[in-house]
C-alpha cells in the first residue's frame, strides 16, 4: 500500500518540525567543507610490493606505457621517453630515483604524467613516473599522514612528505620535480 502526503495534509507545526530537521542538515555543511581542508588528495599506486602517493593537482594525465623509446646515456633511473601528443617527456623510475632496489618492468606498465607547475612557475619540469598498476584516487586525511620512517633511507626521505599507517609512501613531488639529477646535460661524441 502506497501513501503520499501533500503538502496541504501537514500541519504548520509538521511543516515547522520538517524545515527546523532540514536547517540543522544544512547547517552542517560548513563542517564537512571544514573537512575538506584537512584532506589530500591523492593518485595511489604500486611499484613492486611498495605503494606510493602522489598529490593529485600535480598529475595532469596518466596513460598506460605503450611505446617506450630507450635513451643512450642517461641515469639508470630514466627508463626512456615517450610521445604523448606530440611532447616528447622522460619516463622514471621513481624507486631508482630514491636509490632504492631496482626491479624490472612489468609487461603493464602506467605512466603518470606529473608537473611541477604552479601559479608562480609555469614554465617548471615535466615529467612521467611509472606505475605497475592502475593509479586510484585516494582521500587521506592529513592528521593521517606520519613522518617518514627510519627504515628509508636518508637518500629516499628527501622526497618523502610522510607515511601511512598501511606504509604507503607520499611523494614530495615539488622536491622530486625540483631535483637538479633530473635534468641531463650531457653531450656525447
Amino acid at each position: 500500500m502506497k501513501s503520499s502526503i501533500s503538502g496541504d495534509q501537514l500541519s504548520h507545526s509538521d511543516i515547522n518540525t520538517i524545515l527546523e530537521s532540514r536547517a540543522r542538515a544544512l547547517a552542517k555543511l560548513p563542517e564537512r567543507e571544514h573537512d575538506l581542508e584537512n584532506i589530500f588528495h591523492a593518485l595511489t599506486f604500486t611499484i613492486g610490493e611498495e605503494r606510493y602517493a602522489v598529490d593529485i593537482q600535480r598529475v595532469r594525465e596518466v596513460h598506460p606505457l605503450t611505446r617506450l623509446s630507450r635513451v643512450p646515456c642517461t641515469p639508470d633511473f630514466v627508463v626512456g621517453t615517450v610521445n604523448i601528443r606530440g611532447h616528447i617527456y622522460s619516463v622514471i623510475d621513481i624507486v631508482r630515483f630514491m636509490g632504492l632496489s631496482k626491479g624490472k618492468l612489468p609487461e603493464c606498465v602506467y605512466i603518470l604524467l606529473v608537473s611541477g607547475a604552479n601559479e608562480y612557475n609555469r614554465d617548471a619540469l615535466e615529467t612521467c613516473i611509472i606505475s605497475h598498476t592502475v593509479p586510484q584516487v585516494t582521500l587521506i586525511g592529513l592528521d593521517t599522514i606520519q613522518p617518514p620512517s627510519t627504515t628509508i633511507s636518508s637518500q629516499a626521505q628527501l622526497y618523502v612528505r610522510g607515511v601511512l599507517d598501511d606504509m604507503t609512501i607520499i611523494l614530495d613531488l615539488p622536491r622530486i620535480l625540483e631535483d637538479p639529477k633530473l635534468v641531463v646535460d650531457e653531450e656525447t661524441i
